[in-house]
């Protein structure tokens, strides 16, 4: 993790000679204050930035130390999935939700992963700061549903070893008809038959980076290729994506009780940075403690 020397200020002249650095444990009631995730506490928090280069806080500081904003991300494969940046209510309009975005943005090039991915709604204010980070859709319009796990109720956190964050599974499966949502990040197939994903943990969730049913009759066949992930790292639901035109599934999962994660629809926005190393290159090493913006 970056020492709290290893600042550097901002080049957007709005921000007011704000400074970018990682958060770090002492200041995570300051990031929650400004941060209303839901189903994140203290000890979420805690834990992703315990996690190296797999997850980065990065926050916005005044010269005199204040925590003016906040962007969360994650490792999602050989991307680093942008999950929301939270600006204290006096700095709104100040640029620090740029600022904030640009940091990260320059970090995870920094750190080796090959771009940035975020969840941009169209028709909200945030896309404009998506399309200021350049990130291009991949895909068509989805809508993201939180389906819980079979193994929900008895599932427990692992204790002892760290469990892994991030990572690919193979869902099995014939390919005799199109998935419903084709596998977003371009993870290289495996040797085995079926799908490959990505996978990632967020809080108690693994976000999956397609949907390989070929209709809603075969979600069960996902959720148990899911399962021994899932048991593995504590996660009680699974993050599934069906195209925002399918009504049909739409109906299906309300009469799951899954739950859809935005109102309107989503694309996966994507950018990937000029150089990146192949994908079969492992991030960096030195990633655990890389320099800020």
């Amino acid at each position: 993790m970056a020492a709290e020397a290893d600042v550097a200020p901002l080049p957007t002249p709005r921000t007011g000679g704000l400074t970018a650095r990682r958060l770090h444990d002492g200041e995570v009631d300051a990031a929650l204050r400004i941060c209303p995730f839901d189903d994140v506490d203290a000890d979420v928090v805690r834990r992703e930035l315990a996690a190296g280069a797999d997850y980065c806080w990065m926050g916005l500081f005044t010269p005199d130390g204040t925590l003016a904003a906040v962007h969360r991300a994650m490792r999602w494969h050989r991307h680093l999935l942008l999950k929301g940046v939270f600006v204290d209510d006096g700095f709104r309009g100040s640029g620090a939700a740029l600022g904030a975005a640009f940091a990260i943005r320059d970090w995870a090039r920094e750190a080796g992963y090959e771009g940035v991915t975020a969840w941009v709604e169209p028709n909200k204010p945030e896309a404009r700061l998506a399309g200021r980070l350049r990130l291009r859709t991949a895909g068509p319009l989805l809508h993201r549903y939180l389906v819980r796990l079979p193994h929900a109720s008895a599932a427990e956190r692992p204790t002892g070893t760290p469990p892994r964050t991030s990572g690919t599974l193979v869902v099995p499966g014939g390919d005799e008809a199109a998935p419903m949502v084709r596998e977003l990040l371009g993870v290289p197939r495996g040797p085995s038959a079926g799908t490959r994903l990505a996978w990632v943990l967020d809080r108690s969730r693994l976000v999956l980076s397609g949907n390989p049913c070929r209709s809603m009759a075969d979600l069960g066949g996902l959720l148990a290729a899911v399962e021994d992930t899932a048991v593995s790292v504590g996660a009680t639901a699974a993050e599934v994506v069906v195209e925002a035109a399918d009504i049909p599934a739409a109906l299906a999962m309300a009469g799951l009780g899954a739950r859809r994660l935005s109102r309107s629809p989503v694309a996966l926005g994507l950018v990937s940075f000029a150089g990146a190393e192949p994908s079969d290159t492992p991030v960096h090493p030195a990633a655990t403690e890389p320099r800020t913006p």
